[in-house]
């Protein structure tokens, strides 16, 4: 295996995917474990807060995403395709220094202003009948920020510089520190939606700047914005793309608050905290896609790589949205209570949009090999359109459901345009069809299921997803897999997975 990334190139398809497969164990991994300690702290928090308390807090949470996303802007994304085009120490120094004070800058310079109109935005975006404790929530998000922007580009350095032991203490130490604090906030001192933002505060604040300290030797000072004028061109279009990303999950909370109330707005977290355990599995590939797709883009056979894994990908996250959404209500009575028995309606809907659009990262891949990263801008936006359009049309027929419906339309639209544009912008020879029909299938199986479930009973939903999940491994097995490759998946799983 290859000690770094540029050695990647000199692989065959087969060692690419061992190596595709040993990083996104081992970064995308840890990631999705530091996720997964995070979503530990759910059964605590949605059994000592009411459903009500519970949707306030995450909406908040998410408020601090986005506004994290504002002042990043685009930089993480630009750094990671830059980076890679220079192989000298200095110059990547350089580079990497000028992308962290120009985000440093943006803080300065906006950090303030949001502090300054807190009540106005919270009075704008969330109201509540007691504004002044909003407001003190929302100030709180706004002191991570500094030291969110330290964690996020530090983590960015250590993964693409393949320091693996100070990127473990990094996501794993962090949301260890993080959920044993929340734990002792709610069982020593009766935590409040304040007392777990100050948790959250005191533990972004460690690692911020442990992370500094991590990475000191890439920082130096900046004389000029020599790399970051050539970054900004490619970074402000991934800046909107990311804060309109970033935002969708914002504006879908508000709507769910204000269509169908707190309730509502608590089950629709708690739906998406269940969702989120796919998105382990997907933030794992993610994390090592990235770099993975940029260091090979030139080798010759390329193309064969990118559609290998596109199926592979594609054949196992289908049966793992079937799984999800078969123990679904035991993984809900298990993590949180019989009060959140309602979020199920939207698991499914959720977790097959998260799907599709980490299956489309993959066939959109030209947009960031031809660096027009502009053109995902329009996928956005689509998502955007759809997704808002779709929930007002679908909530006053199908109450919760709707906002999943709602989602997961947005993520078509994403992924169906972002696929398209790509293949404009730099053409590669995909294998769409068979990827459509497995996606297909699993829709089907999943929608009948749960009106089966609402009809019928559990016990034939259950027995119909299970059935669904032969078909699809089946179908997934025969369609999208060669002879050859066939048999080469059944000595890899035999060979590698026991080992």
């Amino acid at each position: 295996m290859p000690s770094n990334i540029d050695q990647l190139r000199t692989l065959t398809s087969n060692d690419r995917l061992k190596f595709l497969l040993r990083d996104s164990i081992l970064y995308g991994g840890s990631a999705a474990i530091s996720k997964a300690l995070a979503l530990l702290t759910f059964p605590v928090l949605s059994r000592h807060f009411s459903v009500a308390e519970y949707g306030i807090l995450d909406f908040f949470l998410g408020i601090g995403g986005l506004l994290a996303t504002l002042f990043i802007f685009g930089q993480d994304s630009a750094v990671s395709r830059y980076f890679y085009e220079y192989t000298a120490f200095d110059a990547r120094q350089k580079l990497i220094s000028q992308s962290l004070f120009f985000q440093i800058g943006l803080i300065i310079v906006a950090a303030p202003i949001l502090w300054i109109f807190a009540d106005q935005i919270i009075s704008v975006v969330f109201p509540m009948k007691n504004n002044l404790y909003a407001t003190e929530l929302f100030r709180l998000i706004l002191l991570q920020f500094p030291f969110l922007l330290l964690i996020n580009f530090s983590r960015n350095i250590l993964k693409w510089t393949f320091d693996r032991k100070r990127f473990l203490t990094m996501t794993l130490g962090m949301s260890a520190l993080q959920a044993s604090g929340i734990l002792i906030a709610v069982f020593r001192f009766d935590a409040t939606i304040r007392t777990v933002l100050i948790v959250f505060l005191i533990t972004n604040f460690i690692f911020g700047l442990l992370g500094l300290l991590f990475v000191r030797r890439w920082i130096v000072r900046p004389y000029n914005i020599f790399y970051l004028r050539e970054m900004l061109n490619y970074a402000f279009p991934m800046g909107l793309i990311c804060v309109t990303a970033a935002f969708l999950p914002t504006l879908e909370r508000m709507l769910t608050e204000r269509l169908l109330g707190s309730t509502d707005l608590g089950l629709f977290a708690a739906g998406s905290k269940i969702a989120m355990l796919i998105g382990l599995v997907i933030g794992a590939f993610q994390t090592a896609w990235g770099p993975f797709s940029l260091s090979v883009y030139k080798e010759e056979d390329a193309s064969h790589t990118y559609n290998l894994v596109l199926r592979l990908f594609s054949f196992g996250v289908c049966l793992l949205v079937l799984l999800l959404t078969l123990f679904t209500g035991l993984i809900i009575s298990i993590l949180a209570s019989n009060d959140y028995s309602g979020a199920s309606v939207v698991v499914f809907p959720l977790c097959l949009g998260l799907a599709i659009q980490a299956t489309s990262w993959i066939s959109e891949v030209g947009i960031g090999i031809s660096k027009r990263s502009h053109l995902n801008i329009y996928p956005y936006l689509a998502s955007l359109i759809i997704s808002l359009s779709f929930i007002y049309f679908f909530v006053p027929y199908f109450g919760l459901l709707g906002i999943g419906l709602g989602v997961l339309s947005g993520h078509i639209a994403k992924a169906l345009s972002a696929s398209w544009l790509a293949q404009r912008a730099y053409p590669l020879p995909w294998s769409y069809k068979p990827i459509l029909l497995l996606f297909l299938v699993t829709t089907f199986i999943g929608f009948v299921a749960g009106w089966l479930g609402q009809v019928v009973s559990p016990i034939i939903e259950s027995t119909f997803i299970i059935f669904g999940l032969v078909i699809t491994s089946v179908l997934g097995f025969s369609l999208l897999f060669s002879r050859e490759e066939r048999r080469n998946l059944l000595k890899f799983i035999f060979k590698y997975i026991p080992s």
